[in-house]
């Protein structure tokens, strides 16, 4: 019978103990929560397909098509007076149009970092903040001028 309640007893106080120590613990993770105001949302802006010519030696060797996702700041966006998509549209297409380091018909996974590096660092320039956390390349295709269909052109 001793037994019995001591069994009774022991699991009352590892209930009770265990209930406490959860309790604790969910408190204390809440009060290390970061607040609404200290929480940066990030939203997606997708753009169209961008078709850039690739010029070396003053010829057109081939066009890069590429559609890129800018993950921005939307406290960020919403604090400027314009509309940011055709901003970062520029920037992409400038920045791939001038980049002379990268041969996009051997492309490497570091230059798209670079790539992209250039890009985030040339939008928020051009929006006048931290506006741009990051540039995700959605696709990317380097078409060679021989490759290029022309089917509006009729070959005699």
């Amino acid at each position: 019978m001793i037994k019995t309640l001591l069994i009774g007893l022991w699991v009352c106080i590892v209930a009770l103990g265990s209930s406490y120590f959860f309790v604790q613990m969910n408190n204390s993770s809440s009060a290390h929560a970061p607040s609404e105001e200290e929480v940066e949302v990030v939203e997606f802006i997708k753009t169209d397909m961008v078709s850039v010519p690739v010029i070396r030696g003053g010829k057109v060797q081939g066009y890069l098509v590429a559609q890129l996702s800018f993950a921005v700041n939307k406290a960020e966006t919403a604090k400027l007076p314009f509309e940011p998509a055709p901003y970062l549209v520029d920037v992409a297409y400038r920045a791939l149009y001038e980049n002379s380091i990268v041969d996009f018909s051997r492309l490497q996974p570091q230059d798209l970092t670079l790539l992209a590096r250039k890009i985030s660092e040339g939008a928020n320039a051009k929006l006048g903040g931290e506006v741009v956390k990051d540039v995700l390349m959605n696709e990317i295709n380097y078409v060679p001028r021989d490759e290029v269909r022309t089917n509006w052109v009729r070959k005699k």
